[in-house]
């Protein structure tokens, strides 16, 4: 396609993508392979391809270039919302696949529930969703085709299957349950990425997070989400529970694990924050998970 074939960006696009640009330089101005890295779940490409392509980027892509520029994610969130809404009413080619998915799965990331830049929002593992064991395949620039909460790397950008598109009826678009929700990855306090363990070994996982929001968590709980990766061969509970938890304080969340009996192999569990009855409380937020080696 030459020059004069490609068409003029939708207006309200052409000022979200200067928006973003104003939120890099008012950052520092950082590098697209600095704010890569940062992210640890998109490629600098793609990060790029938010403030210069000709199609608005999958919401979770944008997440990450929010996230690198130290942003607002709620704000953004919501501006991104607007402008997706008013290119698909408009029927502009550059409302591209304006749907919310997980980036691509990289091995350091982390989402809101865990995510991505170990200051994931939301629900992990943005290290968004999350991110999928899978494998996200994605075409550089022109998503047609999801993504987290959401694609997100769009050359290595939607995932085959998505936290974010698995909400059992939830809009993937929507923000927190509660508005002013919001959590926040802390830490892996015990059994990191990657750690070996025996076949048919027990052992206790554990995430720190925070409720970053000004919703107060009670009755909640991290439900595991088999839609992500498929069915694991580690063994755990459907549901463990969330200790109350007030806005700024930060909580421990432990799951028991059985590893599998056969090895060499190994899992990655996704888990998302619910409510009682199973309410998503963080439908595009990517999932918290772990993931381990098993050897003898």
């Amino acid at each position: 396609m030459t020059q004069d074939a490609i068409p003029p960006r939708h207006p309200a696009l052409d000022e979200f993508m200067s928006e973003l640009r104003a939120l890099r330089q008012s950052a520092g101005q950082p590098s697209f392979r600095k704010m890569a890295q940062k992210s640890g779940a998109v490629s600098h490409a793609t990060l790029h391809l938010s403030v210069t392509g000709y199609r608005l980027q999958p919401w979770e892509t944008v997440r990450e270039f929010v996230r690198a520029c130290n942003g607002d994610e709620s704000e953004w969130h919501a501006k991104w919302q607007r402008v997706a809404r008013q290119l698909t009413a408009d029927n502009d080619p550059g409302a591209g696949a304006v749907t919310e998915a997980e980036p691509e799965a990289t091995a350091g990331e982390r989402s809101a529930e865990h995510t991505a830049d170990r200051e994931r929002s939301g629900e992990r593992k943005p290290k968004w969703w999350f991110i999928p064991a899978a494998a996200a395949l994605v075409v550089a620039g022109v998503v047609g085709v999801v993504a987290l909460l959401g694609g997100e790397d769009n050359p290595p950008e939607v995932p085959t299957k998505n936290a974010a598109s698995d909400t059992g009826g939830e809009d993937p678009m929507a923000g927190p349950a509660y508005p002013g929700d919001k959590s926040r990855f802390i830490a892996d306090v015990s059994v990191p990425d990657g750690t070996e363990v025996k076949p048919g070994s027990t052992f206790d996982k554990i995430w720190e997070i925070q409720n970053a929001g000004s919703v107060e968590w009670t009755h909640r709980f991290l439900q595991r989400d088999d839609s992500i990766a498929g069915k694991q061969p580690c063994q755990t509970p459907k549901r463990i529970p969330v200790e109350n938890t007030r806005p700024g304080e930060n909580v421990k969340i432990k799951v028991r694990v059985r590893a599998p009996k056969v090895a060499p192999s190994g899992c990655k569990v996704y888990w998302k924050m619910v409510d009682s009855t199973g309410k998503l409380m963080f439908p595009s937020a990517r999932p918290i998970y772990f993931e381990v080696v098993v050897r003898k």
